[in-house]
């Protein structure tokens, strides 16, 4: 798995086995502090995960003051966190 930060900002992220939801929930999945402690992934950069079967898995990422979490199912999908106004997304690809 490909995950990409196209944004300007830094960011910190994670990828854990599923929770079983759809990865895209209402409710903050992280608190800041517990973020704190997860690698960076710097501003226009990308890295190679390799998650642990079996998928799906959830990706977390923390920028600024926002939580964005989405549910991956294949391990060879690209993962990338978008800038959208003054919020961020992630998009699969």
């Amino acid at each position: 798995m490909d995950i990409d930060n196209t944004t300007p900002l830094d960011t910190k992220y994670k990828v854990s086995g599923s929770t079983g939801g759809s990865g895209m929930g209402p409710h903050d999945h992280f608190t800041p502090e517990e973020a704190a402690g997860w690698p960076t992934l710097r501003a226009g950069s990308r890295i190679h995960h390799d998650p642990t079967p079996p998928g799906p898995w959830t990706v977390c990422f923390f920028v600024g003051r926002h939580q964005v979490v989405k549910e991956v199912v294949s391990a060879s999908d690209r993962v990338a966190l978008v800038q959208a106004g003054t919020s961020f997304r992630a998009q699969v690809g």
